[in-house]
């Protein structure tokens, strides 16, 4: 059997994914200096959550006892993480426009 054909996975939910969401939205509106593409902001998630540890838990409302020294330090790789995204998609984009610029 199938995991996800006997259980109900709706409420399993990755914390860590939330805080990158939440980080790089924050980012988006105070920074012009990255480029704002679908292919950019997805290029940045990915980069970000495969750095970062995950946080799972299964309650839509939260951990009933979260954890908050370990939020703090995936919120410090999330920091780090992105930093070192934004710098790696700068100097090389996957969209369009700048694959044509090269050539």
């Amino acid at each position: 059997m199938k995991i996800s054909e006997g259980y109900s996975l709706e409420n399993l939910i990755n914390r860590s994914l939330d805080m990158v969401f939440e980080r790089i939205e924050e980012l988006l509106d105070v920074r012009d200096d990255f480029c704002h593409c679908q292919e950019c902001v997805l290029d940045l998630i990915a980069y970000t959550l495969n750095r970062v540890t995950p946080l799972y838990g299964t309650s839509l409302l939260g951990s009933l006892h979260p954890n908050r020294k370990k939020e703090k330090k995936v919120q410090i790789e999330i920091d780090l993480a992105i930093n070192a995204g934004i710098k790696r998609i700068i100097e090389h984009p996957h969209h369009e426009d700048a694959k044509q610029e090269t050539i």
